[in-house]
């Protein structure tokens, strides 16, 4: 477990997803908004808004903290109430941190025009009216595009 990146992060939840915020603001989104789980109230994302030419996109970029606090159960022994509880809000900015770094290279990848900004970012382009991002499109179609 010690060779994760951002395992032993400090850096509070709430400071991460501030910095992926501006990242996106300096990448050239129009307009950004969180989104919660309902029953926990904890972030689980960043809706945003960037224009491609002169069509504006929309994205949708996840962070899924109970899988990261399930691979941490998953390696911890002699668990008891309150390592749980350590590991759940260890989870929780490790998650974020690795997301900030994540959005950060990509966009510093962007801005280097080593890969263009669809390249990155078209798995998270977001269909609101069905609902899915690109990605989940895709896994769940018929088209069998990342299938063999």
């Amino acid at each position: 477990m010690s060779k994760l990146r951002n395992y032993t992060s400090v850096v509070p939840a709430v400071k991460s997803q501030a910095a992926i915020e501006q990242l996106l603001v300096q990448a050239g989104a129009t307009t950004t908004s969180k989104f919660f789980n309902e029953a926990t109230k904890q972030c689980e994302g960043f809706f945003f808004q960037i224009k491609l030419g002169d069509v504006p996109l929309a994205f949708k970029l996840p962070v899924n903290t109970d899988l990261v606090y399930q691979q941490f159960v998953a390696t911890t022994r002699n668990l008891d109430a309150r390592k749980r509880a350590q590991l759940r809000a260890q989870a929780e900015r490790t998650a974020w941190r690795t997301l900030h770094e994540w959005a950060q290279i990509q966009l510093d990848m962007i801005a280097l025009s080593q890969v263009e900004l669809l390249q990155v970012l078209m798995p998270y382009q977001y269909d609101q009216e069905r609902q899915q991002t690109f990605f989940e499109r895709v896994m769940n179609s018929d088209l069998k595009l990342l299938h063999s």
